[in-house]
C-alpha cells in the first residue's frame, strides 16, 4: 500500500463540501421565494388602497401600519436566513482551511527521492505526508474524533440524547463544530426514530413537504411509501371507509404507468404489486365488517373466526407488521443521502476497513482453533447462513467477550491482531486478504486463487503425496498445498515482487 498523500485526503474528503453546499443553495432559494412573496403581498395591499381612495383616513393609516408590520416580519426573516448563510459559508471555509492545514506536514516526493539516491520523478507535484510529523499526528487524531461522531451520529435508533452530539460536544477544540454538520444528521435522526420507533408520520411528511423540489429531480418515491404506510394505519385501526376515500384520493394514482417517467417502469411495477396486495387486504377487511341484509345490523358468515383461519388472510394481514415502517424508513434514508450526496456507507467503515485489508492474511479466522463463533456442535444445529449470522451478533454484543483480554483468554492464545478482533470480525470477514510478502521466493508464481508459491515447491512433491503430484503433474495440473484446490499450471502467472 502506497504512502498517504495530500491529494489522497482532498479526495476523500470533497464529500464534506457537498452538504453545505447543498443547503446554502436551499436556504437561497428560500429567500427569494419570500422576497417574491412579500412583493406579491406588498403590491396586493398597496392597490387595495389605491382603488378605495373613499376610505377613510384612520382606515388607510392602520392599512400602511400592517404593511409595515409585515415588512418587518419579514425582514427578520430575511435576517435569520443571512445569518444561516453565513454560518454555512464559515463551515465551507473551516473545511478548507482543515484541508490547506495538511500543506504544512508534507515533503516533496522529488526532494525525498535525492535524499534516497533514488532515480524516480515527482508525479505531477503529489506530495507525500511527514508521518513523523507531531502535529499531523494531532490532525489525524481530530479527524478520526469526527468520523467517530459522524457514525455515532447518524446510527442513533432510540429517541433521548444523541450520543455523538454529546461527544462532539465534550471536545475542546470549537472549530471541529464546523467541520461536521451535525444539526443536519441530528434531524435525519428524529425523523428516521420517528418512523421506525414511533410509527409517526408527522416528521417525515414535513420534511416532505419541505424537500419536494428536491425530492422530485431524484424521481423519489417518498410520498407513495408514506401514503402507503398511512393507508395501512386507517386499517390497522379499523377504520375501512376512511382507508378505501384515503386509497382513492392517494393512492390510485400510482396505479397508472403514465404517472411516472420513462425510467421509472420498475417503480411503477413494484408499486403496483403493493397496490394490489392492499387491495386484497381491503377486500378481506371489508367482507370481514359486513353487515347481514336481513337485518342490516348482525354480522354476516363470514365472521372473524372464519376470516382469521383463512391462509390468503394470514399473507394479507403480514402487511399489517412493521416491515411497511422498514420499507419506508429505508426509501426515507435513501432520499436523504441523494438530496444531500452523502456516502451510502459509513466513512468510518471505509477507513476501517482500508487498514483491516492491509493487515488480514490467510491466518485470519480461517480454521475453527482461530475463533469462538463458530463450533461444530453449534454449525450442526443450525439451518442457514442466516442463523450463523444471528448468532455471530449475539456473541458480538456479550460484554464477557469485550476487551483485549477476554476474548484471546477463551481461545487460550495471545493475539493482538486487530482483524481477528470480536469488535472488528463482521466488518472484516468480507474483506480480501493482503498480499504480504515476507521473504521473497525463488519463481515465485501466483495461482488462480491469488496464492503466491516459489515454483519449485509446487513441482516437487513431498514424500506424502508423492503418488498424487505425480499423477497431477502427468495432467499438467497442481495443487495449492494450503487450500488444496486443483488448478491448471497453464493459469498460473510468474510475478515479480515490486
Amino acid at each position: 500500500m502506497s504512502e498517504p498523500t495530500l491529494n489522497f485526503h482532498i479526495q476523500t474528503r470533497l464529500i464534506q463540501f457537498k452538504i453545505p453546499t447543498e443547503l446554502i443553495k436551499k436556504n437561497f432559494k428560500n429567500v427569494q421565494k419570500q422576497i417574491e412573496k412579500q412583493k406579491k403581498q406588498v403590491s396586493d395591499d398597496v392597490t387595495k388602497i389605491k382603488k378605495n381612495p373613499k376610505l377613510p383616513t384612520a382606515m388607510k393609516l392602520e392599512m400602511v401600519r400592517k404593511i409595515i408590520k409585515n415588512f418587518e416580519s419579514f425582514q427578520r426573516k430575511l435576517q435569520n436566513n443571512i445569518k444561516k448563510d453565513e454560518e454555512l459559508r464559515s463551515r465551507l471555509m473551516a473545511r478548507l482551511e482543515n484541508l490547506t492545514l495538511l500543506a504544512q506536514f508534507t515533503i516533496d516526493k522529488k526532494e525525498e527521492s535525492k535524499e534516497e539516491g533514488s532515480k524516480s520523478v515527482s508525479d505531477g507535484g503529489d506530495r507525500l505526508l511527514d508521518l513523523h510529523n507531531v502535529n499531523l499526528i494531532n490532525w489525524y487524531r481530530d479527524q478520526t474524533n469526527l468520523l467517530i461522531v459522524d457514525y455515532l451520529l447518524k446510527s442513533n435508533t432510540y429517541s433521548g440524547t444523541n450520543i455523538g452530539n454529546k461527544l462532539l460536544r465534550s471536545f475542546q477544540q470549537t472549530n471541529l463544530l464546523k467541520l461536521i454538520d451535525y444539526d443536519l444528521l441530528e434531524n435525519f435522526n428524529k425523523v428516521f426514530v420517528s418512523i421506525i420507533e414511533h410509527h409517526d408520520l408527522s416528521l417525515v411528511v414535513a420534511w416532505f413537504n419541505e424537500n419536494r423540489n428536491a425530492l422530485k429531480k431524484v424521481n423519489s418515491n417518498l410520498e407513495f411509501e408514506i401514503n402507503y404506510c398511512e393507508f395501512l394505519s386507517l386499517i390497522n385501526k379499523g377504520q375501512v371507509n376512511e382507508a378505501i376515500y384515503f386509497s382513492r384520493e392517494k393512492l390510485s394514482p400510482y396505479g397508472n404507468k403514465g404517472n411516472y417517467s420513462d425510467g421509472d417502469y420498475e417503480k411503477h411495477e413494484k408499486n403496483l404489486n403493493k397496490l394490489k396486495e392492499i387491495g386484497g387486504l381491503l377486500v378481506y377487511m371489508s367482507i370481514n365488517e359486513g353487515v347481514n341484509p336481513k337485518n342490516g345490523n348482525e354480522s354476516t358468515l363470514f365472521s372473524s373466526a372464519v376470516m382469521a383461519n383463512t391462509p390468503r388472510f394470514h399473507e394479507y394481514k403480514r402487511l399489517l407488521s412493521n416491515e411497511r415502517w422498514e420499507s419506508l424508513s429505508k426509501c426515507f434514508i435513501e432520499n436523504f443521502n441523494k438530496i444531500y450526496g452523502i456516502s451510502k456507507t459509513y466513512p468510518l467503515f471505509v477507513y476501517l476497513s482500508a487498514g483491516l485489508s492491509s493487515l488480514k492474511t490467510k491466518s485470519c479466522y480461517c480454521n475453527s482453533e482461530n475463533t469462538i463463533f463458530h463450533n461444530d456442535d453449534y454449525e450442526n444445529n443450525v439451518d442457514s447462513k442466516e442463523d450463523i449470522y444471528k448468532k455471530d451478533l449475539a456473541v458480538l454484543t456479550d460484554k464477557k467477550f469485550r476487551g483485549p483480554n477476554q476474548y484471546y483468554r477463551l481461545l487460550n492464545k495471545i493475539n493482538n491482531c486487530p482483524v481477528c478482533s470480536p469488535e472488528l470480525f463482521t466488518l472484516s470477514k468480507n474483506l480480501p486478504y493482503a498480499q504480504l510478502i515476507t521473504h521473497i521466493f525463488e519463481k515465485p508464481y501466483k495461482l488462480p486463487n491469488g496464492n503466491i508459491y516459489p515454483f519449485d515447491k509446487l513441482l516437487k512433491p513431498s514424500e506424502k503425496h508423492l503418488s498424487e503430484k505425480n499423477t497431477l503433474l502427468r495432467m499438467k495440473k497442481i495443487k495449492d498445498p494450503l487450500t488444496r484446490e486443483i488448478f491448471m499450471i497453464e493459469d498460473c502467472i510468474r510475478v515479480y515482487p515490486a
